[in-house]
């Protein structure tokens, strides 16, 4: 069953890529974003990372830590991902998909067919433009469909949003203004 807003985050303790111990329970000085990817060289994932990159000082001043999950290896992560964008994020590879099914992110065929509308088109361009390109190498279920988590000091989930498609996720407006409406 998925997620809601106002129920209790699962909890979990896991390594990064960087070798450090990450417990869900012991993040209690911020909000966590905590979103799900499909791999690491996926360009509209790197896409959306470029996307919060740019709004990484807003994120900060609101207190918000991203903890990004991939089902890629820690190799290709540190290589195509952190190297990729440097700024101050967690990342965490989960290529059992142990996170994904805890918190009950699934693939789907469905809805990796609804990228083909004009917007996916659109954004599989944007990916290109900025050097990212499309397919890459696939780790993990290509039909994989990303989520968004935004998790309070309370470890209380704030947003649970599940894509519907693989360009889906929250809006970084939207996460921004719901952050500063509960401030």
């Amino acid at each position: 069953m998925k997620l809601k807003q106002g129920q209790t985050a699962p909890n979990f303790e896991v390594l990064d890529i960087q070798g450090n111990k990450i417990n869900l329970n012991k993040l209690s000085n911020h909000k966590i974003l905590l979103t799900f990817f499909r791999y690491a060289e996926c360009a509209l994932c790197n896409l959306r990372i470029s996307e919060i990159k740019n709004e990484s000082q807003r994120l900060k001043m609101l207190d918000i830590k991203l903890i990004a999950v991939f089902q890629s290896s820690k190799d290709s992560l540190i290589k195509n991902v952190q190297n990729e964008h440097a700024f101050d994020f967690t990342i965490i590879a989960d290529p059992n998909r142990e996170l994904y099914d805890l918190y009950q992110v699934k693939p789907s065929w469905i809805k990796l067919i609804r990228t083909t509308t004009w917007k996916g088109v659109n954004s599989i361009i944007k990916a290109s433009k900025k050097g990212y390109k499309p397919g890459g190498k696939v780790e993990g279920k290509f039909h994989q469909i990303p989520a968004d988590f935004l998790i309070n000091q309370d470890k209380k989930i704030e947003i649970a949003y599940y894509g519907s498609s693989v360009i889906d996720h929250i809006s970084i407006e939207k996460l921004l203004k719901s952050t500063t409406n509960t401030i």
